[in-house]
């Protein structure tokens, strides 16, 4: 799905590749990158999510700190084929130069041991210098050389430091904002140290500061003339005001400080208040707002906060939300990317900034009251509610968010990664084992109150019980009491999927609707033959549940796989996701990679190529995903890795994603949680626990463990089972 290129930093720096990992990571760890990304994230990847600056820095730092005896030519390969005029190179850096090496080709000839000898001014360093040269070595991998002289990552990396350290508490809401975006823009939160441990004694703090906004000053000058002169030769007769009537739309790819002809463009922080209030809508968002309730300025707090934020977005982001984020049907990636006329990875970037701007907003003071509101109204919700409970939960929730067109309450159910949607319901755990303690704890009639006060036990709330308790097949409610009929299969409950307006179930009436507009509907008296029957992930093959209650699934990787081919998943999987056929599910993956799972003729991804290829997949290997929200979380283990000193047992452990030792009771015991919904032991026979793994269609591990076990403790109502012809015990077969 993604078309980047395969070059990681290994590949541009090939002695990482010698590097022990830990000596690597204390300079290249990033808190928005997986681990040991450098060895398999593509570059291009890295810089978008990370930035140049950033990482020219690392790589000063790795040449300076860990490879000073290489040459920095030896260190970074490519440098030799790269012409550079050191006029390119902007000040003080390049006066540094001229002084010491003399020219470029003698520079990245010298190792930064050799360098340390030299009398660099007192306004240089050796880090800045090496970290200009490894400025350059990027380059080919952004979109392109910078107009002017290139600035040196370390000086970018001191500046902000400086500003950011200075800032007094008394400074506005605005300016903090821009202060935030420029220290993530640049990695200064996490670039480390930005000069040499060997320094002169005579450039204090102060100067260095001074001389380095001075010299960003020139550069940025310099920048917006050249860009001026450029547009000016190119198209004499349009103006300025012309420019920037341009929609954000239609600008494509670059650096996000960069606009076309290499300008300087307005990062996120916003445009001053005066010009934000006069912000248009977006046509389409205005068109199809779901309220007719336009909000007064401080009457609606939540709604006022959230617009906020939602304004200060460009408008391609703005679309993102209300098309892809806050909205129960997400529009294709690709589809939107025709209708747009884009690069999907510009849009998967837009929607990764989008997402990590919310996460940002809610862990910072600014957004602190719409993260309370999160947590009072999910405690106020309990474990199971109704739509219709959450769009009355507070009087903000059914008012529109101007800046996008939607409903707070949309963006509140968004928002909220502990809880899904199924039918008209927000559940935060799987509905069939609630529906299951639901029962068990009804069996002897109790009253309503008794039901309530058993029933809050399990985060069941008091608005929810009646319906809660009227969705739960085979529970009734007569003369005050709570009935419960245990042989009606908890099969015909609500199916998974969709709004309360899905179209599985009838409406009560035509044109009945809730108070807050929302469709009726009722579970019909009969199941109806378009209903598909409830599907479990516990009876689904190759699917596991985890200590800590989460259900993973195994794939066993090819190499159609490691092509792009499509991954299918057991329809019992996809389900416990909240897919159902007809839909499609998106997924960020480590390294902010979108998954797509589609239910067509069956569930399966679209393709798991850019997370097998990140995690170094080859065919023969187990992959193990399992998801939490819309994060997907991998674990891979190698074919190389597969214990096999342990026999057949070790391997049908293995293939449920358990690589430790066991004896057999034990083997027996962890197989049969891990296919289970509980966590109670195993006390049968074996052969009921091979019969188990024969219906869920885990053929390869029951057949491990025929191996595995004595025959006399396998009773079969025929012989005893023989392995097939041809097969040596500890193999896979």
């Amino acid at each position: 799905m993604n078309a980047v290129s395969p070059i990681s930093l290994t590949d541009l720096v090939p002695a990482l590749r010698w590097s022990k990992s830990p000596d690597a990571a204390t300079v290249l760890r990033h808190p928005r990158l997986v681990d040991s990304w450098w060895r398999s994230l593509p570059l291009p990847r890295v810089l978008d999510i990370a930035g140049p600056t950033w990482l020219a820095h690392c790589l000063a730092r790795l040449s300076v700190e860990q490879w000073d005896h290489l040459e920095i030519c030896e260190f970074v390969p490519t440098l030799r084929g790269l012409t550079v005029d050191l006029d390119d190179i902007a000040e003080p850096i390049r006066g540094a130069v001229r002084s010491t090496a003399g020219s470029w080709e003698r520079l990245i000839h010298t190792s930064p041991q050799t360098m340390r000898s030299w009398e660099f001014p007192n306004n240089c360093d050796l880090l800045e210098v090496v970290g200009a040269v490894m400025w350059q070595s990027i380059l080919p991998f952004t979109s392109g050389p910078l107009n002017g002289p290139a600035p040196s990552p370390a000086l970018i990396i001191e500046a902000v430091r400086t500003i950011a350290n200075w800032m007094p508490a008394s400074a506005p809401d605005h300016v903090r904002n821009a202060m935030a975006y420029l220290t993530e823009a640049t990695g200064s939160d996490s670039a480390g140290p930005t000069t040499d441990t060997v320094k002169s004694a005579q450039s204090s703090p102060a100067s260095r500061a001074i001389r380095t906004l001075r010299a960003l000053r020139a550069q940025r000058d310099h920048d917006l003339a050249a860009a001026q002169n450029t547009a000016t030769a190119s198209s004499p007769s349009r103006s300025a005001d012309s420019k920037e009537s341009t929609p954000l739309l239609a600008r494509r790819g670059g650096s996000p400080l960069l606009g076309p002809g290499g300008t300087l463009r307005r990062p996120a922080f916003g445009p001053p208040k005066a010009l934000r209030q006069q912000a248009a809508k977006p046509a389409a968002a205005a068109e199809d707002a779901p309220t007719a309730s336009t909000p007064e300025p401080g009457a609606h707090p939540l709604v006022d906060l959230f617009d906020q934020l939602c304004r200060d977005w460009s408008e391609l982001e703005q679309l993102i939300a209300t098309e892809r984020l806050f909205t129960s049907e997400p529009t294709s990636i690709r589809l939107l990317a025709d209708q747009l006329q884009m690069d999907i990875r510009e849009l998967r970037s837009a929607q990764r900034t989008v997402e990590e701007r919310l996460l940002q907003w809610l862990n910072s003071p600014v957004g602190a009251p719409m993260a309370q509101h999160l947590r009072e109204v999910s405690d106020q919700l309990g474990v199971a509610s109704t739509l219709d409970t959450l769009i009355n939960a507070h009087p903000d929730h059914q008012v529109t968010v101007p800046s996008l067109g939607i409903p707070l309450w949309q963006i509140v159910m968004t928002l909220f990664t502990d809880r899904r949607l199924e039918g008209s319901w927000l559940l935060a755990t799987d509905p069939g084992h609630l529906r299951q303690q639901t029962r068990r704890l009804l069996t002897d009639q109790p009253t309503l109150s008794e039901a309530e006060s058993r029933l809050a036990g399990i985060g069941i709330r008091p608005q929810a019980l009646r319906p809660w308790l009227l969705n739960t097949p085979g529970v009734t409610i007569q003369d005050g009491r709570v009935l419960v009929d245990e042989s009606v299969p908890l099969s015909t409950a609500e199916p998974a999927g969709g709004y309360a307006g899905s179209s599985a179930f009838p409406s009560a009436a035509p044109g009945a609707t809730t108070s807050s507009g929302l469709p009726i509907r009722r579970r019909p008296a009969e199941p109806q033959s378009s209903v598909e029957p409830t599907l479990s992930v516990a009876t689904s093959a190759r699917c596991f549940r985890a200590p800590d209650g989460r259900w993973w699934h195994r794939v066993d990787v090819t190499s159609d796989q490691l092509n792009g081919a499509p991954v299918a998943v057991p329809p019992g999987y996809a389900a416990h996701l909240g897919l159902r056929p007809g839909r499609l599910l998106c997924l960020t993956g480590p390294g902010a990679d979108l998954l797509v799972l589609v239910w067509r003729d069956q569930a399966a991804f679209d393709s798991l190529r850019p997370l097998l290829r990140r995690l170094g997949a080859q065919a023969g290997d187990r992959l193990f995903i399992t998801v939490n929200g819309d994060r997907l979380d991998a674990r891979l283990l190698q074919a190389s890795s597969i214990p096999t000193d342990n026999g057949p047992l070790g391997l049908a452990l293995s293939l449920t994603g358990y690589t430790a030792p066991a004896t057999a009771e034990e083997a027996l015991d962890i197989i049969f949680r891990r296919i289970s919904e509980t966590d109670e032991g195993f006390t049968g026979a074996p052969a009921e626990l091979l019969n188990l793994l024969a219906k869920r269609g885990d053929d390869d591990i029951a057949e491990q463990l025929r191996l595995a076990l004595p025959a006399a403790s396998v009773p079969h109502s025929g012989p005893p089972p023989q392995p097939p012809a041809g097969t040596v015990p500890g193999a896979l077969g």
